[in-house]
Order: structure tokens, then C-alpha cells, then sequence
């Protein structure tokens, strides 16, 4: 699947309290995560990144060559972003602040265009493109289901999952409801409780890498930390190569 049938969304709206720095920013291997997230996802051409904030990712963006487009055809507040291939990147801002991931996921695929959309947490530095197409096209080969989300470390992995787009306006109903109430927004786990889920396992996707560290989000300095070591170890073995 390429093109317009299906769309990746970017979730980086959390405040990062753990890691006391914006995740997707933070420098690994001499990378950004979120530059590692872009190149991991190319193939992508309709793509939706998600923040609490424009301006900081407005910043980081130019400092990696993108530019900013002077028409925006998201949210208010929203910016487009082009790369210097020519990848379009659309930053929509968080209507409600601090709702959680799931706020994010609601206006990331409300803004996106795909019918399948491939929905990564901002953290995720060693996601790959064997993963994410994976990821959609079991969902496109699966009438049935409203998302394939993998199990991994022991648990489901709602922000590195394929979703089907309509999704968003059940996730949209449930922010909204708790905007309103003053009641917390519902976890992204409760959220795949209302759907029809596919698994995808480490042992089905081990021919295209290990499960566990594809998911893995740096969340806390010592995630950082086992970034670094990894990147660098690949690093090494790049150049013996």
C-alpha cells in the first residue's frame, strides 16, 4: 500500500515529565528520534505529526532543512511543514492540552487522509519500514478488524499500531466527553478495548527484526540511555561493514 490509502500519525503531545525534555527531540546516534521516525517512514505520503505545542517542533523542523508552507489545510494552529525531498508533514496542535495520547490520536486521524492509518508514538527511534508496512497491510488484509496492534514486552502497543481512520471519531467522542466532564480522557489500553483487534506477535514478525526493541520508547533516562548504546553499537557494526 502506498500514497493516499493509508496515512502515518505521529503522537508527541506528552509533557515528558519522566525524561524532562520533549522525547521526540531528544538526540540519539547524533539523530533526533524524530528525524529517526521520518526516515523510518518514507514510504509515507500523507503524514500528521501531533503535539501539545507547535513552536518547539516548528524549530526543530527548520534546523533539519524542512520548510514551512504558507498554506495549511489543518486545524487552527495547525503548520505544514516540506522536507527537501518533498515529504509534507502536517503538525496539528492539541485542541485540549493534557488529555493524553488518546486527544492526540483523535486529531492526528482526524487530520489525516488514508483509510489506514499507522499511528507511532514520538519516542520510538528504532521503529522500521518493515514494521509499519507490516502493520498496514495485515489491517488491509483483514476486513474485520479496526486495528493490528503487536504484543510486545508482555503487552499490547497501541502507539506503534495500524488503525483504521473511522476509529478516530470514537476516540474524538471519548476526549470530548471528558473535556467536558472534567474526567480523565480514557487510556489508549481502554480505547483498544473498544475495538476489534488483531495481535501481531514477536514471533510473527521475527523475520524482519526483534519485536521488543522496534516498540520500545525512550520514556526515561535509563531508555535513554539503552538508546544510545544501541545506536552506537549499530554504528560500529555499519562501519566494519
Amino acid at each position: 500500500m502506498s500514497g493516499p490509502h493509508r496515512s502515518l500519525v505521529i503522537v508527541a503531545g506528552g509533557r515528558s515529565r519522566r525524561l524532562g525534555r520533549d522525547k521526540p527531540l531528544v538526540e540519539i546516534g547524533g539523530r533526533t528520534v524524530l528525524s529517526r521516525i521520518l526516515e523510518a517512514t518514507s514510504q509515507f505520503k500523507d503524514t500528521v505529526l501531533a503535539v501539545r505545542e507547535v513552536p518547539p517542533f516548528r524549530r526543530a523542523l527548520a534546523g533539519e532543512g524542512w520548510e514551512s508552507v504558507a498554506e495549511t489545510a489543518g486545524p487552527p494552529g495547525s503548520a505544514t511543514f516540506r522536507s527537501p525531498e518533498g515529504r509534507g508533514l502536517l503538525v496539528v496542535p492539541d485542541p485540549v492540552p493534557d488529555l493524553g495520547p488518546l486527544a492526540g490520536f483523535a486529531s492526528g486521524l482526524d487530520a489525516a487522509r488514508g483509510a489506514i492509518c499507522v499511528v507511532l508514538a514520538g519516542d520510538l527511534p528504532f521503529v522500521t519500514p518493515d514494521l509499519v508496512d507490516r502493520l498496514s497491510g495485515e489491517l488491509a488484509s483483514d476486513a474485520e478488524a479496526d486495528a493490528v496492534v503487536p504484543n510486545a514486552r508482555g503487552r499490547a502497543q497501541p502507539l506503534c499500531a495500524a488503525y483504521r481512520r473511522e476509529v478516530g471519531r470514537l476516540a474524538a467522542r471519548l476526549v470530548a466527553r471528558a473535556a467536558a466532564s472534567g474526567a480523565p480522557s480514557p487510556s489508549m489500553m481502554g480505547f483498544l478495548e473498544r475495538l476489534r483487534v488483531r495481535t501481531v506477535t514477536a514471533e510473527q514478525t521475527a523475520g524482519i527484526g526483534d519485536l521488543e526493541t522496534m516498540v520500545r520508547g525512550v520514556d526515561s533516562r535509563a531508555d535513554l540511555e539503552w538508546a544510545v548504546r544501541r545506536a552506537a553499537r549499530s554504528d560500529q557494526a555499519g562501519t566494519r561493514r
